[in-house]
């Protein structure tokens, strides 16, 4: 039988929020939802700044997760101005450890 899991209060997180799990027949999670119940007003501080500037400020708006608010911001800034990133992430390690390794020898 299909069942539906809420948890009311969630914390350690910067508000208020819930978490609504709806699991099918065989127990399996059907399907997740984070609900943010509080409004917060911090996208007011974001009105009319410029794109660029989201990842540092949105960075900013909770005290426990800033990577996730500065990644997320991130994404959204690529995604408004059409911007592909090319995800080889072997490629980068090996020129970052290169340039680092070789800025040491110096």
């Amino acid at each position: 039988m299909a069942q539906r899991i809420v948890i009311p209060h969630v914390s350690r997180i910067e508000g208020h929020a819930k978490i609504a799990i709806q699991l099918n027949d065989a127990g399996e999670v059907n399907s997740a939802q984070l609900h943010v119940t509080q409004v917060r007003g911090f996208e007011r501080f974001t009105e009319g700044r410029p794109y660029y500037e989201m990842p540092s400020i949105t960075a900013r708006i909770c005290g426990i997760c800033p990577v996730s608010h500065l990644l997320a911001s991130s994404k959204a800034c690529d995604a408004i101005m059409a911007v592909r990133i090319l995800r080889r992430p072997n490629c980068c390690a090996s020129c970052c450890t290169a340039r680092s390794s070789s800025s040491r020898t110096r």
